[in-house]
């Protein structure tokens, strides 16, 4: 039940009683109807036509769905919370140098590539999409990997001067990990960004950043890509950086 005033026809009384409501939910789950019409100085009669326009067909239903309301809001809240103690986190260990000094070095790397090949696994496509748009302003090459043929065709005569850099949050992907062995044997250079430093994509590149997000957030949610996305941008002011200099 959405608790709201949208395409309702309130008299003044049921405005009363609506206000008392929104603001006393958890309290009105254990009131009995005589108990809500006192507090909201209402009567039994102006309660049960209020309850009949949340299609209830008396308070008793209206108590129950208020509090699976209660129940969905307060489980939204919780991941509201878990999201932003992890993003603080996060954000936190971006100021520390360890984090810095490897992200410049992984900028310096990108911007001496005259190739710059994206990669992805399924639950980070939001990143690549944006670092493609992001990474298409510098004056290099830059493709995603599901442009194979254009990409191998210049491999033998840039493999020494191309990167290729992978979005993986779960840090372990088939397709990836056959992808990095490739380039690497090719002579490119490879540089992941992983949740984690012990994963298969991580440990396999030659150059790997782990972001240590909240391991209790699902990795095809979109709260798990802002680490991502962010360091695309961080990654991008130090690419364009390096280049100016």
């Amino acid at each position: 039940m959405e608790l709201t005033a949208k395409n309702k026809s309130f008299s003044n009384k049921e405005w009363q009683l609506f206000q008392y409501v929104l603001n006393q939910q958890a309290e009105v789950c254990s009131m009995s109807i005589r108990e809500l019409a006192d507090a909201t100085e209402t009567s039994s009669t102006t309660v049960l036509r209020f309850c009949r326009k949340f299609d209830c067909e008396g308070f008793s239903e209206f108590k129950i769905k208020l509090k699976k309301t209660l129940q969905k809001q307060g489980k939204t809240d919780r991941l509201f919370k878990k999201d932003k103690k992890a993003l603080h986190y996060f954000f936190e260990r971006m100021d520390e140098s360890f984090y810095r000094e490897t992200l410049f070095t992984i900028a310096k790397r990108i911007s001496k590539a005259k190739l710059l090949i994206l990669a992805s696994d399924r639950e980070s496509t939001l990143a690549l999409t944006y670092a493609q748009q992001k990474f298409a302003r510098l004056d290099k090459i830059v493709s995603v990997e599901e442009e194979a043929t254009l990409i191998k065709s210049v491999w033998q005569t840039l493999s020494s001067e191309a990167t290729l850099l992978v979005f993986s949050n779960k840090g372990a992907d088939p397709f990836l990990e056959s992808l990095i062995t490739e380039c690497t044997t090719a002579g490119i250079s490879t540089i992941s960004l992983t949740n984690r430093s012990t994963t298969s994509i991580a440990k396999l590149s030659e150059q790997n950043f782990a972001y240590y997000y909240s391991d209790n957030q699902e990795a095809d949610s979109l709260s798990s890509q802002i680490p991502a996305i962010y360091l695309v941008e961080l990654l991008f002011d130090l690419v364009t950086d390096c280049e100016d200099r």
